[in-house]
């Protein structure tokens, strides 16, 4: 009779342990973010994102999370909830919870984050995982997911275990010019992780490329891209070119970019991979890579 209490205790353990291994958005969790700006000069502000609490939402535990932007994501109060290493939230337009996160993905594999909008061609993005790393932050090894994603929704370039997207902590309309752009700090009660050399919740005035650098404020999307892609830029430079060549270095596109969302038409362009670059007052800013893909 012990043995088979102590086996059920074992059993019991095991699976609550294997069922949620990551605990993603802990109730006082801190997200800092860079914030666009309509103002001029151009000042980077931040955005506060934090887990106020954990309550029962339709039927199910989740956490409370404020400081999403509202009209360019989730809204601004959304409901969160880990099972199995995957998070799902509740989409205010479906009236269900959907898959929002897999921290379970392989290489290779991909997910659709679906009933972000009430749009039919606006409400869903498919997210793949393109290669798999390590980061070493703080002294704390995490594994990074790098992603590509199509979809009308920028979401930068990979995503964090415990952190979530190096982006914004949910997609973020390719339209919204006013969204946030980048994760400058994170703090919950185990861990405090700063991505920015200047304080977290300060506003920092763009002086030139060097302070641009400073949290890669440029997304450019979708990738793969078809008909068109879209280049956001929350920082003011003079003469920003955005150039675009392809694989035998031949420049096939050439675009000044404006202060918030640039879109350039690509449809004359051949299926493939192309390299980008954009330089201000003649001084390289940023470079990339993105592919052509057929319908």
């Amino acid at each position: 009779m012990k043995n088979t209490i102590f086996l059920l205790a074992f059993f019991a353990t095991f699976s609550i342990l294997s069922g949620q291994s990551i605990d993603f958005a802990p109730v006082g969790a801190k997200w800092y973010y860079t914030q666009h700006s309509d103002n001029y000069p151009y000042p980077a502000e931040f955005r506060l994102v934090e887990v106020i609490s954990e309550q029962v939402f339709q039927g199910q535990i989740c956490r409370k999370i404020l400081g999403l932007t509202e009209g360019c994501g989730l809204p601004s109060t959304s409901y969160v909830f880990t099972r199995n290493d995957s998070v799902f939230f509740w989409s205010p337009y479906t009236l269900k919870f959907q898959l929002l996160y897999d921290f379970r993905a392989s290489l290779g594999s991909s997910w659709l984050v679906d009933g972000l909008g009430s749009g039919p061609s606006s409400d869903s993005m498919r997210v793949f995982v393109d290669s798999i790393s390590q980061q070493i932050v703080n002294g704390d090894t995490l594994k990074v997911w790098h992603i590509t994603n199509i979809g009308c929704y920028d979401w930068g370039n990979k995503f964090t275990e415990k952190l979530g997207n190096d982006y914004f902590l949910s997609p973020s309309f390719c339209l919204c010019e006013n969204g946030p752009s980048g994760i400058r700090c994170y703090f919950d009660q185990s861990a405090e992780y700063h991505f920015v050399t200047y304080p977290c919740d300060t506003s920092i005035l763009i002086s030139g490329t060097k302070d641009f650098q400073l949290n890669n404020p440029i997304q450019i999307s979708p990738n793969p891209f078809y008909e068109s892609i879209s280049i956001a830029s929350e920082m003011r430079l003079n003469s920003s070119i955005f150039r675009l060549y392809d694989q035998m270095g031949i420049m096939v596109l050439e675009e000044n970019l404006v202060l918030g969302i640039t879109k350039i038409e690509t449809g004359h362009l051949l299926p493939g991979i192309y390299f980008w670059q954009i330089t201000a007052s003649e001084e390289m800013v940023k470079t990339g890579q993105i592919i052509k893909i057929t319908p």
